[in-house]
């Protein structure tokens, strides 16, 4: 059983006793010599992944020093699963604005752990999301004129995947980095699973209020089943292309009330769907994960309010009995979340009350310092969303706006988003990167899938930290140096212990052999 957070700083307050506070004549003969730490760090683009001096752990470990960091080796907790973007048909769109050689330099910028940043882990949508760039939204299962259903899927296909680039796109990044990984989320089912018919949202007011709205189309009680399956022909479409999507979250934002492509899906449908996915995938001897939610913090749990749609009910029983929680809950792999509304330690408390991991599945936060602060509240992965755009912000076809006959020409002429990760210039044919992704970088060149992340201590004197445990005894610890001046920091794990200076306004991030922990 996992000890509580409460617990495991406990422990962190305890280790720092023990191993900073025992004098400076603390080993450090025995450990003079003891295994080097090598380390990079970034400030922007003016200095990437640029080398530190090397230190051993022992010699002068001792001494005063700005900050220390602290790791407990016993005290385990979430495992890392990557750093990524969405490849979504927008930001897919814009990089093939670039010619090939261009595309080439971005995709390797971006992906290649040597040469790059080595961004990990990709989203992917199953039809249109709420963002595209060329009109009309899509299912992978649009029907022909005259055909109502399609139960046997027998019109399922991802030809606009491929004629999008999207495939392409994948293959580039595989290219570059051959650990890459891939889940993927569908926005909604298609629209002749719903119960109006319709792909893209529809909403209505609630009765009684002139300001509140809900999801108008919802899935209908007879097609989970035939939706499950439609989640396996996209799996297994694109295993043909040689792409494993190694996960599916069960929906994109349930009953989200906009009229981009969205859907309603009540907690008891959530639940037969989840189970009816992980039977389908069972069926057809595939290994994909399940992650249910992928929605807000608070669209979770809200401890302050019962207005919130509570989505965590899915591991509870259903009230006819139809479904037992425990069910839902073996079958979901990990719980999915978006920092849009709520309370991110939601995350900490959804890890510890379900033993299930938590992955941070959209964001437009770009802040290294917010991956680091999501990291140490147990998130797993961070994945931004529709992060390449042109020069003046990209056409866009998304709204905020609850119109049911919304004027799409209108949307994409007024709808800019700049200032994104990647911007390309649709003249020069050339591109740009902001300098956040340096930062990344110094996260994912170093932390594999799988590393476990330790208990650590707190932020001190301005320089926060993220320690993980990578195979049986390695070490990376990535320490962000918020304030203007270069501060020295003591890190201690396991018995070892090593002093270091992080440069003013820079993450950095640090490697060593340590003593063993305990397996998982």
């Amino acid at each position: 059983m996992r000890r509580s957070f409460t617990t495991m700083a406990a422990v962190a307050a305890t280790t720092l006793s023990v191993l900073v506070d025992t004098g400076p004549a603390a080993h450090a003969d025995r450990n003079a010599h003891g295994p080097a730490v090598t380390g990079t760090f970034s400030a922007g683009a003016a200095h990437a992944w640029q080398s530190l001096p090397a230190v051993r752990t022992g010699g002068a470990a001792s001494g005063p020093v700005d900050a220390t960091v602290v790791a407990d080796p016993n005290a385990l907790r979430q495992k890392y699963e990557g750093i990524g973007f969405s490849l979504d048909e927008t930001s897919v769109s814009n990089l093939w604005k670039l010619t090939p050689a261009k595309r080439r330099e971005a995709v390797r910028l971006l992906v290649d752990p040597v040469h790059g940043a080595g961004l990990d882990r990709f989203r992917l949508t199953i039809g249109s999301p709420d963002l595209i760039e060329h009109l009309p939204f899509w299912s992978e299962d649009d029907l022909p004129a005259g055909v109502k259903d399609d139960f046997g899927l027998k019109h399922f296909s991802i030809q606009r995947d491929a004629d999008l680039h999207i495939i392409d796109t994948i293959k580039l990044i595989q290219h570059y980095n051959p650990r890459a990984t891939f889940f993927a989320s569908a926005w909604s089912a298609p629209a002749w699973m719903k119960t109006n018919n319709r792909f893209t949202g529809e909403v209505a007011l609630k009765p009684g209020s002139a300001t509140d709205y809900y999801q108008v189309g919802k899935l209908r009680d007879d097609c989970i089943d035939a939706f499950a399956r439609y989640y396996v022909k996209y799996v297994q479409a694109y295993a043909r292309h040689g792409i494993r999507v190694d996960a599916l979250t069960l929906l994109n934002e349930p009953g989200m009330d906009v009229v981009y492509p969205a859907m309603d899906i009540s907690v008891a449908q959530q639940q037969k769907l989840a189970l009816a996915m992980k039977r389908e995938f069972r069926s057809a001897r595939l290994k994909t994960q399940l992650y249910v939610h992928d929605f807000n913090f608070w669209d979770w749990r809200d401890p302050n309010s019962t207005a919130t749609k509570n989505y965590h009910r899915i591991f509870d029983d259903a009230p006819d009995g139809s479904v037992k929680g425990e069910q839902v809950r073996k079958a979901a792999d990990a719980i999915a979340f978006h920092p849009y509304w709520g309370d991110p330690t939601v995350m900490r408390d959804a890890y510890e009350q379900t033993g299930k991991p938590v992955e941070m599945t959209e964001t437009s936060d770009l802040s290294p310092s917010t991956i680091l602060d999501y990291f140490r509240l147990d998130a797993g992965s961070y994945i931004l969303w529709a992060q390449t755009t042109d020069q003046d912000g990209g056409t866009l076809h998304w709204t905020p706006a609850r119109d049911n006959n919304i004027d799409w020409d209108e949307v994409a002429a007024t709808t800019k988003w700049p200032d994104r990760l990647v911007k390309v210039n649709t003249n020069t044919k050339d591109f740009t990167v902001r300098d956040e992704l340096y930062a990344m970088g110094q996260f994912a060149k170093y932390l594999s899938p799988g590393d476990v992340r330790l208990e650590s201590s707190a932020a001190q004197n301005g320089v926060s930290n993220v320690v993980y445990r990578s195979g049986r005894s390695s070490y990376v610890a990535v320490l962000g140096n918020g304030s203007g001046a270069d501060r020295t920091v003591r890190v201690a794990v396991g018995g070892r212990k090593f002093v270091v200076t992080v440069p003013a306004g820079s993450f950095a991030t640090y490697r060593w052999k340590g003593t063993a922990g305990p397996v998982r």
